[in-house]
Parts: structure tokens; sequence; C-alpha cells
């Protein structure tokens, strides 16, 4: 049902898409912890759905994100010039486990940490746009299949923004 729910409300597919993908990339991103809150808060700023953002941000999960890290460390590593030296391998079989953080200490900290989130934000946002194109081919085309639902989020979204437009007094009324 969630997703007969995306596919009709009274968003546009761009709006649903970029709420979808805000939650996604967020949650590929190397903040763990925080994921929710930055969803939530770029949900807020850019007046995307808090809902979508917040459920898309759970694809970066145990079983998920080892594999992102692990590529991003390699791509940050090679796009920052850093060495097998300067900013040596990661256990990324450890990387859930507290004996993984250690790694991270000494004179390798600002390389690996570097490598680390350069490499998993490139990686994040390309997942956000991609998630985006690919939401929204998807919404669109369910759109053109089934124009009744097309029309009657349309509608909405228009019966919406005129009772938000008759609901606020102007000043000239006031004055």
């Amino acid at each position: 049902m969630l997703v007969l729910d995306l596919l009709g409300r009274e968003e546009s597919p761009e709006r649903v898409a970029a709420a979808i993908a805000v939650g996604i990339g967020v949650g590929f991103s190397p903040f763990i912890g925080f994921h929710i809150w930055i969803a939530l808060g770029l949900a807020f700023l850019f007046r995307l759905n808090k809902i979508d953002a917040a459920l898309g941000q759970f694809a970066g999960n145990p079983w998920t994100l080892p594999a992102v890290y692990a590529l991003g460390y390699r791509l940050g590593r090679r796009l920052l010039n850093y060495d097998r030296r300067s900013a040596p391998g990661l256990a990324w079989d450890r990387l859930l486990h507290s004996d993984f953080w250690k790694a991270f200490k000494g004179p390798a900290f600002a390389p690996r940490l570097l490598s680390f989130l350069v490499g998993t934000m490139v990686i994040a946002t390309f997942i956000a746009v991609v998630t985006y194109g690919f939401f929204l081919a998807i919404l669109r085309l369910y759109h053109r299949r089934h124009p009744r639902v097309a029309i009657r989020a349309a509608h909405r979204r228009t019966t919406e923004k005129l009772k938000i437009q008759n609901s606020s007094p102007s000043r000239s009324s006031k004055e």
C-alpha cells in the first residue's frame, strides 16, 4: 500500500522522487547515527515530505553500508591521491565493531578520515541522483498509464493551493 500511496498522492512526481532520493542519499552518507536527523532536516529545508525522506534513509543499513563504505574509502583515497602507506586499507568486515574505529588512530588518522568522508559523500550523492531519476521515471510512467490517478493528484494539489490562498488574509483587506 505504501507504493500505491507514493504513486497517487497530491505531491508532484518530482517532489516525491526528490524526497525519496534525499532520504536514500543520506542513508548512504558517512554520518552513521545522524541519518534520520539529516534526512528530516534536508526534507524540512527543501519542503519535501518528511516521511518519504525518513523512510528512504533506511536504505543505508548493516547489510548495505559496509560495501558502500569500502568502495567510498577506496574512491576517496584515489580522489585525494593518497597512497597505501599514508592511508592504508581497513578491515571492512569489522565495520560495526568497536575495534574497527581504532584503525583511525595514529598518523594515518587524517588521510583515512578524509578518504572515507570524501569517497562516501561522492557515492551517496551519486546514489541520490540515480534514485531521483529512477523514481521520477516510475512515477511519471504510472501517471501516464493511469491518467485518473494523475488527474486526481493534480486536482488535490490545486485544491490545496486554493485553500491556502483563501485562508490567508491579505494585508489590503486588513487595512
